[in-house]
């Protein structure tokens, strides 16, 4: 059985220390207090949030759910969504799925538990019936991320129309061969997919199966997607590449500068989020932008006014931005 003095060796934080962040005393520092009550999640000791429970007292931790922290689209949402939640008074701890059902479904048991106030589910494994009966008591929100047939209300962009923008500006710009990189498992009714299906069949272009790209979120599978383009005949490798994330396209973008490939004038690359990366590269990257700030912050104040019984700011479908720079 977890006890205290684990939480204090875990975290390196003396045993009082420990308990005064339980407690919510203010002679403790905020960083101490998120480090505390991150390390108590995870090694699942809730006495605190017990005796709250049993007061009728809420926990005032908020929890978020992400797919992996490793990517730097979450960490600036999750920035956001700490940063409003602060200035309310709540404190929030973050949760990883990777790509594990299991462990959304152990996240929302610890909200159903009383172990949180309320979660944000920014990536969501698995639509479930407790996600919607959860959201129905206003303790959760959704944003970011569903499945394309979801009815779940929650804070999105429009990802379809985001992306048939993104690949009908690379039409226009006279690119016929555009090839998709999905990062991730191929899904045919991604909706970003759908949007860069929607594009090319608008324009009378037909889809190539060898167009599309399967690798993982980050860096390095943006390489791997320029050296497999590479090893295509020259006459049938894409002129454009649309990257499902903006790690994704520098890691192409790499890879073209160290095989001395010119970019745009031999191979066009888009990205989308617009991260803070995508205007330090050379050449700077034409890229879908987001408003991740304001997804995070909209998330948080519509949750927080749910658990206050106070009515949540109105709100619509989120509108991204056309980046365009030096890649197209």
């Amino acid at each position: 059985m977890v006890t205290i003095k684990d939480v204090a060796e875990r975290t390196g934080y003396a045993i009082k220390t420990i308990s005064r962040a339980m407690n919510d005393e203010p002679n403790v520092s905020q960083k101490a207090k998120t480090i505390i009550r991150q390390a108590m999640l995870e090694m699942d000791y809730y006495p605190n949030s017990v005796a709250q429970q049993m007061r009728g007292k809420a926990t005032k931790m908020i929890g978020v759910v992400i797919s992996y922290i490793t990517n730097p689209f979450f960490a600036y949402l999750v920035d956001a969504i700490e940063e409003t939640a602060n200035q309310k008074g709540y404190h929030v701890v973050v949760f990883q799925t990777k790509d594990k059902p299991k462990n959304q479904m152990r996240f929302l048991e610890m909200l159903k538990s009383k172990q949180l106030d309320g979660l944000i589910l920014a990536y969501i494994e698995e639509e479930t019936d407790d996600i919607t009966d959860l959201i129905e008591t206003g303790k959760v929100v959704v944003c970011n991320h569903r499945s394309p047939h979801s009815t779940l209300p929650g804070v999105f962009i429009d990802e379809k129309k985001a992306t048939y923008e993104a690949i009908t500006f690379l039409i226009e710009q006279g690119y016929r061969k555009i090839a998709y990189c999905s990062g991730g498992k191929y899904d045919p009714d991604n909706l970003r997919f759908s949007g860069f299906i929607q594009a090319l069949k608008a324009h009378q272009i037909p889809f190539d199966d060898t167009y599309h790209f399967e690798h993982k979120w980050d860096v390095f599978g943006g390489q791997q997607v320029l050296r497999e383009m590479m090893k295509m005949p020259e006459v049938d490798r894409p002129q454009a590449i649309f990257a499902n994330g903006d790690l994704l396209a520098s890691g192409i973008l790499s890879e073209c500068l160290t095989q001395g490939i010119k970019v745009p004038e031999t191979l066009a690359i888009m990205g989308f989020d617009d991260q803070p990366v995508a205007q330090i590269l050379t050449p700077k990257l034409t890229t879908v932008q987001q408003p991740i700030k304001k997804m995070g912050e909209l998330s948080t104040e519509i949750l927080i006014a749910n658990l206050r019984g106070e009515t949540p700011p109105d709100y619509e479908v989120l509108a991204t931005m056309l980046m365009i720079r030096e890649t197209t």
